[in-house]
């Protein structure tokens, strides 16, 4: 009888999605029939997106979605299918609503809500697809808004979480995004010192806040990242929450970066309109962030374990936010296509090291003061150590050492000749993409293209080529400005970088 009363409330069917939209839908893991049209999105330009949201039987599919994009003046497409297949009709609730309210109420320890709980049933494909309540208890004491999944046959709580965002701000004394830039050159900061404090070093700190640290605890935990130290990933506490003694000799300092750059680079994008809010989220999650994990020279992003680890050879890798944010720009393409960044295809490998060289230029561009050197010259700090080993960039001999840069001149086809220096290596190749981005960006403006970038990497998939990648910056153009950077994108792409873009004439 409950399952009844869900299946009378449910949304119908995809009315008033135009034909050539429910089309699409053909593509999804899960079947059509069990998509129903949930949000209509009109986008500027005059594009639309139709979100849908997956049912079975009239029960929904928790984070079971699809959202086709049309465009005003291109075909559709589907841009998000995180539908799941083979989802199996489920089982009649024997749990009663007030039962698993109850059960809820107990298990998240509430003794007094702020306004009535309620319950609705749901299917949980992290549970084998198992029937539950999903309830939600806005909860007084103690204070949250508690999310309890409760298993509808068997009564067991198969979930708890608070999604109310209760958060403090620390303070502490940073670089921004680091030395190098802040001190206008190499000038005294051609040696590491092994880690060890010096004048100059501590003199280029910043006052920064860091904001959105979790409430209830004193710890580099918050809302969208969790910064962790060491080998063992500790927490870092302190229960002021001020650690603006921290000098770079401390290994806490590389925490404090860490977690400072990913929230700065979170709260841009949640600020350019991509969130759970708005159900086009881009690793809006605490994403967890290791600093000094291990020895070597080296950081990655694991698309299994989904945590981001920064290593401590030559200059800590998390002292330099170019480094940090790099990082997290593959964590940012997990979130939007897990195919993408597990792939093994030289190609998506050269765009995904592009992608992330680009954004770290774009974040360093939005810290104080900095000028185009300063933003193109990828990992100035952390290239102290290494960057004499390799040939300055022509015809860029600044006397500045970069990692690598975002504003070479190549095409794709010079990056590929096997008589250049790049020898396939996908970092050197990636640089093509990051300077195609990078000059996108001085020509279209930075909010816009940054919104063209991230809504295009929602298109990528796992065997994702230069010419595919520059043909979804047009699509993500379409959708969000009706094409009017068409003509840019298509120039770049096509004259100075050498590719063939579908979309493009």
């Amino acid at each position: 009888m409950v399952l009844a009363a869900a299946v009378a409330v449910a949304p119908s069917l995809a009315q008033g999605a135009p034909p050539k939209v429910d089309a699409k839908l053909r593509g999804t893991r899960a079947p059509a029939t069990e998509l129903k049209q949930s949000k209509v999105i009109a986008v500027p330009g005059g594009g639309t997106l139709y979100r849908f949201r997956q049912q079975v039987s009239g029960v929904p599919v928790l984070g079971g979605e699809a959202v086709v994009s049309d465009p005003a003046a291109a075909p559709p497409g589907l841009v998000v299918d995180v539908t799941k297949a083979r989802i199996q009709k489920p089982p009649a609730p024997r749990i009663p609503e007030d039962r698993a309210i109850a059960t809820a109420s107990r298990a998240a320890g509430v003794t007094r809500t702020r306004a009535p709980s309620s319950a609705r049933l749901a299917i949980d494909p992290a549970n084998d697809g198992a029937l539950v309540w999903r309830v939600e208890i806005p909860s007084a004491h103690p204070l949250g808004d508690f999310e309890v999944l409760v298993d509808a046959v068997s009564g067991d709580v198969l979930g708890t979480q608070n999604l109310l965002h209760d958060f403090r701000t620390g303070k502490a004394k940073l670089f921004d995004p680091n030395p190098v830039v802040e001190n206008g050159g190499f000038a005294g900061l051609r040696s590491d010192h092994n880690d060890r404090d010096f004048h100059l070093l501590t003199a280029l700190r910043r006052s920064v806040a860091l904001p959105k640290i979790k409430g209830g605890q004193n710890c580099l935990r918050g809302e969208w990242a969790n910064a962790k130290l060491g080998h063992d990933a500790h927490a870092v506490c302190k229960r002021s929450l001020r650690w603006k003694g921290v000098t770079r000799s401390s290994d806490k300092f590389e925490a404090l970066m860490t977690y400072y750059s990913i929230t700065r680079a979170q709260q841009y994008i949640q600020d350019l309109g991509f969130s759970r809010a708005n159900d086009n989220p881009i690793d809006d999650r605490s994403q967890v962030a290791v600093a000094d994990a291990f020895k070597a020279d080296n950081s990655f992003y694991s698309p299994f374990t989904r945590r981001i680890k920064y290593g401590s050879g030559g200059v800590d890798d998390a002292e330099d936010a170019d480094v940090i944010w790099h990082e997290y720009g593959h964590a940012m393409q997990d979130s939007e296509s897990h195919s993408f960044s597990t792939s093994q295809d030289p190609a998506s490998g050269a765009l995904a090291e592009g992608s992330s060289d680009y954004w770290a230029a774009a974040m360093s561009s939005r810290s104080p003061g900095t000028a185009n050197e300063d933003d193109v010259c990828i990992f100035d700090w952390d290239a102290t150590t290494y960057g004499d080993k390799f040939p300055a960039v022509a015809p860029f001999k600044t006397g500045r050492f970069c990692g690598r840069r975002a504003d070479v001149p190549w095409t794709l086809a010079k990056a590929l000749d096997p008589s250049k220096s790049c020898r396939f290596d996908i970092h050197c190749v990636g640089q093509v993409w990051s300077s195609a981005l990078w000059d996108l960006r001085q020509a279209i403006g930075g909010k816009k293209m940054d919104t063209i970038y991230l809504t295009a990497q929602f298109m990528y998939h796992a065997n994702e080529d230069f010419n595919q990648a520059a043909a979804a910056l047009v699509d993500a153009d379409a959708t969000l400005y009706g094409g009017s950077h068409q003509a840019t994108i298509c120039s770049e792409m096509q004259d100075d970088r050498g590719l063939t873009v579908a979309g493009c004439p």
